[in-house]
């Protein structure tokens, strides 16, 4: 009994083992996640201190990243390459960070957007540079995706390559 207790926990190790790398495909995500759920929170707690009327953009966009966590906590006991909400997710970003590129431009915008900057170059070169930094993080997001639905990303392939071996 006792050796069939030590092949037991053996194989539960192997089998955590390997939900554990296939979870951790998704870890630059959920990284990036927090990031940017953190400045959402930021931006939007200066915005409802400042009483601006956007309140809602941060709101919303904190909300959509709410989804995309409720998806990566489903992806720990079931995996999938298909995480969708997570894509629409970083979609949604990717869309919302150009347009308050653009918008951001306009002084008048960029003070209802910003009450919390004053509204010059240094500021508005800021904020554009950090929203330039979330549309490249989206993006590379987005491919990472692409590439976990695939299988083509570096993790899968060593993956494979240690449940070859834990099959020997």
């Amino acid at each position: 009994m006792r050796k069939d207790r030590k092949i037991q926990i053996e194989e539960n190790k192997k089998n955590f083992s390997i939900k554990s790398m296939y979870f951790n495909r998704y870890l630059l995500v959920r990284y990036i996640i927090a990031l940017f759920f953190f400045t959402n929170i930021y931006w939007l707690i200066s915005l409802l201190m400042s009483s601006s009327p956007l309140f809602f953009i941060p709101l919303s966009l904190m909300l959509i990243l709410l989804s995309s966590v409720a998806e990566q906590i489903k992806i720990l006991n079931n995996h999938t390459n298909q995480a969708t909400n997570t894509k629409y997710c970083f979609k949604v970003l990717l869309i919302t960070n150009v347009l308050l590129m653009f918008l951001s431009s306009f002084s008048t915008t960029f003070t209802h957007l910003y009450p919390f900057l004053i509204n010059q170059m240094k500021s508005q070169i800021l904020v554009l540079s950090i929203l330039a930094i979330e549309v490249l993080l989206s993006g590379i997001i987005l491919y990472r995706l692409h590439q976990i639905k695939n299988n083509e990303d570096r993790h899968y392939h060593r993956i494979k390559q240690y449940e070859e071996i834990m099959q020997t």
